[in-house]
């Protein structure tokens, strides 16, 4: 696409030069660090990891940070690594500042909504919440082409495991 829409080329180059031009850039507030959890992953070796985007404020690692609860509690933590998200991947930083989208590691115990803010001056963001998950079950005749077929992890305990395992990082279940 070129500038004259009317004759199409081959380069994508004309549009990223109208959006840097013609969109603005984020607004980023002043102040003290605050950053909403909106997502999580997990990891074996790390555990459970915040992911959400730095309104305001930077996150260094190894800093000491507070955890605003939805209870009102505030806990004391500090951050064992950050990522920042580039293609599909996540690279390590040592720093995150206001608009970057990160990964956050080393935070127990937090669910979607609570704050990550400044240790001495805490200041929670207004929390969003999920929709509780539904389900819908059809129950039928196995008629399945594996019906009768042994296999590894067909017992109650493995499925079990599974689903707890599962509910670390899917939102979806509870």
């Amino acid at each position: 696409m070129g500038p004259d829409w009317k004759n199409p080329t081959d380069s994508i180059f004309p549009l990223l030069d109208a959006i840097l031009e013609h969109i603005p850039a984020p607004k980023i507030d002043e102040g003290n660090l605050q950053m909403q959890i909106t997502s999580l992953d997990y990891s074996n070796f790390v555990g459970r990891i915040a992911i959400g985007r730095v309104k305001r404020g930077s996150i260094v690692e190894n800093q000491q940070i507070a955890l605003c609860k939805a209870d009102g509690s505030i806990k004391k933590m500090r951050v064992k690594e950050l990522q920042v998200f580039e293609g599909l991947g996540r690279v390590k930083v040592s720093e995150v500042f206001a608009g970057d989208i990160c990964a956050v590691m080393g935070i127990e115990d937090f669910e979607i909504g609570d704050t990550i803010a400044n240790a001495e001056n805490p200041e929670p963001l207004p929390r969003i919440s999920i929709d509780e998950p539904t389900m819908n079950m059809l129950f039928t005749i196995n008629n399945s082409p594996f019906f009768g077929k042994e296999g590894k992890f067909v017992t109650s305990r493995h499925l079990r495991e599974r689903l707890f395992k599962e509910t670390e990082k899917n939102l979806a279940l509870k």
